[in-house]
């Protein structure tokens, strides 16, 4: 990896704030699992409920991420109605702020999304720049938001100090966070004094990377595997006969089951 890219990542001003305003907690967990993620491009991230956030702030602040359900006919979440009223008279305070938009909805509603499209559009009425186009989720929103975090955190990790996109910078930095997330995955130790073989074969064991079947369905839900700690989406439903009770959670990642019972 160039030697630029690298200090570009690691110095001077690299805060990013993500706001979240959620009525189910869908918007929240997608909040934490995008803060898990900053580092990898030399990000310092900062998640903010959007319930009790000074809309004054966010003057001061050159990176910012929000993503923020609709429910209801077009409503704002409840611990966002406050802020966002005092983001419509704000006036144009965002001079130095680069801003993208996770709209999650339901299409079976008529104003699909239309909080994330109120947002988009007060942020750009206070004088944000729009550094990635913003997404409309419906009900199956993980592939979506998943792509959206990875175009949006891509550009807002090329913001430099002065607050200005270095968009000439962003293919490096999709390179330098995928650099990031190579090293992080574990290898085999030699100075375990394990032979090569033997410390693969010990880790596929620790980790149970053999994917596990199930016989469940019905039911899916955010989670962190309490196995390899990655976020995923890998809930499954307890069996037919036992719908409500101790389904069996399996992280697709590293196959780990174990069972969990839904509150």
């Amino acid at each position: 990896m160039a030697d630029d890219i690298k200090t570009f990542a690691t110095e001077g001003n690299r805060d990013i704030h993500i706001l979240f305003g959620s009525q189910s907690g869908n918007s929240e967990g997608l909040a934490d699992k995008w803060k898990k993620e900053a580092p990898r491009y030399g990000l310092n991230p900062t998640v903010h409920d959007m319930d009790g956030f000074d809309i004054s702030s966010m003057s001061g602040m050159s990176r910012v991420m929000i993503v923020c359900s609709t429910w209801g006919e077009g409503e704002m979440p409840d611990n966002a109605e406050e802020l966002y009223e005092s983001a419509v008279g704000a006036g144009k305070i965002l001079t130095n702020t680069n801003f993208s938009i996770c709209a999650l909805g339901d299409t079976g509603y008529d104003l699909f999304c239309q909080s994330g499209k109120d947002w988009d559009k007060t942020l750009q009425d206070m004088g944000g720049s729009r550094i990635h186009d913003r997404v409309d989720c419906d009900v199956d929103f993980e592939d979506p938001a998943e792509q959206w975090m990875n175009g949006a955190m891509s550009k807002l990790a090329c913001v430099d100090n002065d607050g200005k996109f270095q968009a000439d910078l962003v293919d490096d930095m999709i390179a330098y966070s995928s650099g990031n997330e190579a090293e992080a995955e574990p290898e085999p130790s030699a100075e375990a004094g394990l032979p090569q073989v033997a410390a693969m074969g010990a880790q596929a064991s620790m980790h149970n990377v053999v994917p596990r079947p199930h016989q469940y369905t019905g039911y899916k839900q955010n989670s962190y595997c309490v196995k390899c700690g990655k976020y995923c989406f890998h809930w499954h439903g307890a069996s037919p006969n036992n719908p409500d009770l101790y389904p069996d959670y399996e992280c697709k990642d590293c196959g780990y089951v174990r069972k969990m019972k839904i509150a």
